[in-house]
């Protein structure tokens, strides 16, 4: 009884191995890299799944090669193609306030007021005269507001990867003062520092819902020559195709008064940023 047993299970090994037969795969779409990861974890025990390029080389049985072609069909098609969008930019508020008073005094009989306005500033002057004595008082409300905006776009496909950056190359002098057993060596140069405005994007898609790998910049070129206004953010999010996605921001509080015998002044600013970010699927 022992040897039938021996025998039925040395002939069925011998049968699997029959029907483990090489099969040369040539992939459409994605290469052996991209679904190798997929596949592996659905080899039975004994085969051998390997692949280069967009060929992959199977063995296997035939109830696991038809498994394999299954999902593999799934996974070898057309990748979907997207377009990233991201917006950057902020909103800077200012407040100023201020009053001051002046004048001469003489001795006089006549007295007059004199009062006039100065526009859209909300600034006013007020005059007092008493014959040649005078004396002024000026008070004023402005408020200023700019925006700075840029938007920018990138195609790619899933499961790839974009980078876009716009901007400028800025020369920058450079001075290096170096002491040797000689003397001073003095080197004189000009070196670019690259300032401008992009996204590194890599997005995964599971249905209608995206995944990214995200990092805009937006740099500028700041008030002090060779100084810059940097604005960088790395993050990984996730959302729905076609809605606006907001990534982050960051808000600034500035404010300072000024103040002497007869006048008084103060300055309220605030700078709004924000960074959003849209997919869309292209047809």
């Amino acid at each position: 009884m022992k040897r039938i047993v021996l025998l039925v299970a040395v002939l069925a090994w011998i049968g699997g191995a029959h029907a483990q037969q090489l099969e040369i795969i040539t992939l459409k779409f994605r290469s052996a890299e991209q679904v190798l990861p997929q596949l592996r974890p659905l080899l039975e025990q004994g085969g051998a799944l390997s692949g280069t390029g967009y060929k992959l080389f199977l063995r296997t049985g035939e109830r696991n090669r038809a498994d394999i072609q299954r999902v593999l069909a799934e996974l070898d098609r057309e990748a979907r193609r997207l377009m990233i969008s991201v917006r950057q930019g902020g909103e800077r508020q200012a407040d100023a306030r201020g009053a001051d008073v002046s004048g001469d005094v003489a001795l006089g009989r006549n007295v007059r007021i004199i009062s006039s306005g100065r526009g859209n500033s909300s600034a006013g002057t007020m005059e007092i005269r008493r014959g040649d004595s005078a004396i002024r008082g000026n008070a004023y409300e402005a408020r200023t507001s700019s925006a700075d905006n840029v938007s920018q776009k990138v195609q790619t496909i899933e499961g790839g990867s974009a980078w876009i950056n716009v901007g400028q190359s800025v020369p920058l002098p450079l001075r290096q003062v170096v002491q040797t057993p000689t003397g001073v060596f003095v080197s004189e140069t000009v070196v670019y520092r690259d300032i401008g405005t992009g996204f590194y994007a890599a997005p995964r898609l599971s249905g209608d819902r995206v995944t990214l790998d995200i990092s805009p910049t937006h740099d500028t070129p700041g008030a002090l020559p060779g100084s810059a206004n940097v604005q960088h953010i790395s993050t990984t999010v996730s959302g729905r195709l076609g809605e606006w996605i907001e990534l982050g921001g960051s808000a600034q509080d500035t404010s300072g008064d000024r103040s002497g015998t007869t006048s008084y002044a103060t300055r309220n600013a605030r700078d709004d940023r924000r960074v959003w970010l849209k997919v869309e699927e292209l047809p």
